[in-house]
């Protein structure tokens, strides 16, 4: 399955085979690397600013015929990162916890969960579904958000920050072009509506 198919709860914290032998063939400084790799071993996370990350662990050789995966080895000692945003079009394949070898990585990984652990707010608003319509694909924790004032709208992008029984909180990422008042940083709260486009996040300014 292509990784733009794929939603954000399917792959983070997961080990992930993603084929994408250009990338892999550019790793020979930091992983071992065959002629005929064809992919990388990768753990998923989220980083807050940079959005939907992968953590190469180590390139991997997959074989489609005869349904076979074989890992090269990785390096503890230095790190490669790749954005999912780089990566949309490429296939992936989520693998299960136990498989063997994937212990090798644990240590790694468990930096990776450290280093980027969400709060408990945080972790609450990427639980919420209803929100997934209007998330940023490569970037969970921003939104697309519609600030209506009367019969103008302009779609800002907000950073997640709070969800309260009758609203959301979230901080301006641009500067609005339209919405006279609210400026890029600002902490603005809105509601999520239902109407013939789908979900959506809408902030209703006053006339």
């Amino acid at each position: 399955m292509l990784l733009k198919e794929m939603n954000f709860r399917d792959i983070v914290d997961k080990y992930l085979y993603i084929d994408a032998a250009g990338v892999a063939q550019n790793l020979g400084s930091i992983f071992e690397v065959t002629e005929d790799a064809t992919g990388v071993l990768c753990y998923c996370y989220i980083d807050a600013q940079a959005g939907i990350t992968f953590e190469i662990l180590c390139c991997a050789v997959h074989d489609a015929a005869k349904k076979t995966l074989k890992l090269l080895h990785g390096n503890d000692e230095q790190s490669a990162k790749i954005r999912l945003a780089e990566l949309m079009e490429a296939q992936a394949a989520v693998l299960p916890s136990e498989m063997p070898r994937l212990s090798e990585f644990q240590s790694k990984v468990a930096m990776v969960q450290k280093a980027y652990k969400a709060d408990e707010a945080t972790e609450a608003m990427r639980k919420l579904t209803s929100l997934d319509p209007a998330r940023l694909a490569t970037h969970p924790d921003i939104v697309t958000v519609y600030l209506v004032r009367g019969d103008e709208a302009e779609a800002a992008y907000v950073l997640l920050k709070e969800v309260r029984e009758v609203n959301i909180i979230g901080t301006l990422l641009s500067e609005p072009q339209k919405a006279s008042g609210l400026h890029k940083g600002d902490e603005i709260s809105f509601f999520l509506v239902r109407n013939e486009k789908g979900i959506m996040c809408m902030k209703v300014l006053e006339k």
